[in-house]
């Protein structure tokens, strides 16, 4: 009768926990690691702010979430000295194991629409590791200046930074 009851237990209270909060966590751990190593690693998030600064490689560990039912996006940029600059984007998508099915047999309403939204751990992070392959060839000054044409897709480009920018349309 005892073990009964501690099951009963243990199933409701991760009925008041989400799923994905206790499997997966608040954060994400990233691996960022380059060719050459040594390069310099500053990540942003997505209102511009510099959340981590380091060398390669290393261990990032990122909040999923950004705000309640809004996963967290963050650039990446990785510099070296000779070398060309890396940009890579982090971006968020749906937890969909944990959150929704995990969810739907343990965690429940409480879970699903309040503890994993608020927490964030409904999000996941997406490249999980990033390895840049730096090429060596034009690299910016410590002012940031530097000469050249830069081809990029616009995706590739934060929002508020392509705002900013003065376009020229070549024909």
């Amino acid at each position: 009768m005892k073990r009964v009851l501690y099951a009963l237990a243990g199933i409701g209270l991760l009925g008041v926990f989400g799923c994905a909060t206790i499997i997966s966590g608040t954060t994400k751990e990233i691996r960022i690691s380059s060719t050459p190593a040594d390069a310099s690693v500053v990540i942003f998030d997505e209102k511009n702010n510099k959340v981590w600064e380091s060398g390669t490689p290393v261990d990032v560990k990122l909040k999923r979430g950004a705000a309640y039912f809004r996963g967290a996006k963050y650039r990446v940029e990785i510099t070296k000295q000779g070398y060309q600059k890396q940009v890579v984007l982090l971006r968020s998508s749906l937890n969909g194991g944990w959150y929704i099915v995990g969810n739907i047999l343990f965690g429940g309403i409480l879970g699903w629409l309040l503890v994993d939204p608020a927490s964030g751990a409904m999000w996941t992070l997406k490249p999980a590791d990033v390895n840049a392959e730096l090429r060596q060839g034009l690299s910016l000054d410590d002012k940031g200046n530097a000469e050249g044409i830069y081809v990029v897709l616009k995706e590739e480009i934060p929002e508020d930074i392509f705002n900013s920018l003065n376009l020229v349309r070549i024909d």
